[in-house]
């Protein structure tokens, strides 16, 4: 057991994965710096966090269309990040979820894999400080399960295609019980104001079609992932599909997908005052060449079969 951490110290990889979350946490430090001040996404978990321990309604501020609240159990799990002062605390949690899924992309040697971080959806999430990072990170690591608490909308694609163990079945409930026990009627509380969420399921759209075909390869965890997305609720600002980038096995998968999205990006910023028209764009940009990725997969997989019936065929 005392070996692990010398053999994790002297991987470059790890020291890369490092780098890289010190460049993000800066980065946020410099784009966002009074981020500790804002009431949405990671920022209302900090201040959600800040006003349980000092006694205040975390539920007690407005409701409007960019302000929907999280559940409480967000405020839980950056309470350690929450107590240190300024943005000092949401640098370091930004910067320790980017760590952490470049170390679980690296885990096999794959460097291509890094290309993640140069996607639209991972440059948004770090504009906009963004739970999406933390949440792909828990597809390598089951321990962070509870972590998928913080925001419910993207849990499921996550929690059933991620291998459950009971550490990650314990510290869930362990979180869900602190928050009860901090705010025992959150849950009702929560549920009343989300009624302004602003966003779209992508199976009810127009590509709905197109996309339920990848449930005829729900044995391919790649398609299983890409469909359980297509029926999650989820915002246009294209951080929420950071998780498709699960979805590339090669290279060259990751690249299309990556220069498909910039794509999008680029045209629904040419066309459209913001990012709250993407919803075309995200559906073509996006989701089609991810799925047409899991096609392409199922394709070279038939064919390894088919190559192999044949050899056994020769002999």
């Amino acid at each position: 057991m005392q070996s692990l951490p010398k053999t994790m110290l002297a991987s470059p990889r790890f020291w890369l994965a490092c780098g890289i979350g010190v460049i993000a946490g800066l980065l946020v430090g410099i784009i966002r710096p009074d981020f500790y001040r804002v009431l949405t996404d990671i920022g209302w978990a900090f201040q959600a966090a800040r006003d349980l321990v000092a006694h205040r309604d975390p539920y007690r501020h407005s409701i409007a269309e960019g302000l929907v609240p999280y559940p409480l159990t967000a405020a839980i799990i950056v309470m350690p990040w929450a107590l240190l002062p300024d943005n000092l605390g949401i640098m370091l949690f930004f910067g320790g979820s980017s760590a952490l899924l470049a170390y679980g992309l690296l885990r096999d040697g794959q460097y291509w894999r890094l290309i993640v971080f140069v996607s639209p959806s991972y440059f948004i999430a770090l504009k906009t400080v963004q739970w999406s990072p933390l949440l792909m990170a828990v597809f390598f690591f089951p321990m962070l399960a509870p972590l998928l608490l913080a925001k419910p909308t993207l849990a499921l694609p996550i929690a059933l295609t991620m291998r459950w163990n009971r550490y990650a079945i314990i510290g869930t409930a362990a979180i869900v019980g602190l928050s009860l026990l901090a705010m025992p009627d959150w849950p009702v509380r929560w549920l009343a104001q989300t009624g302004q969420y602003q966003g779209f399921i992508p199976l009810f759209t127009w590509a709905g079609p197109l996309l339920l075909t990848s449930l005829f390869f729900w044995r391919n965890r790649q398609a299983r992932i890409f469909f359980l997305l297509t029926i999650t609720p989820q915002h246009y600002f294209f951080y929420d599909q950071l998780l498709l980038w699960m979805i590339p096995q090669t290279r060259r998968q990751m690249l299309i997908l990556t220069i498909t999205a910039w794509i999008g990006i680029m045209l629904t910023w040419h066309n459209h005052p913001s990012l709250w028209y993407s919803e075309p764009y995200l559906l073509l940009f996006v989701y089609l060449p991810a799925l047409l990725i899991v096609l392409w997969q199922q394709a070279r997989v038939q064919q390894g079969i088919a190559f192999v019936l044949t050899r056994m065929r020769l002999f």
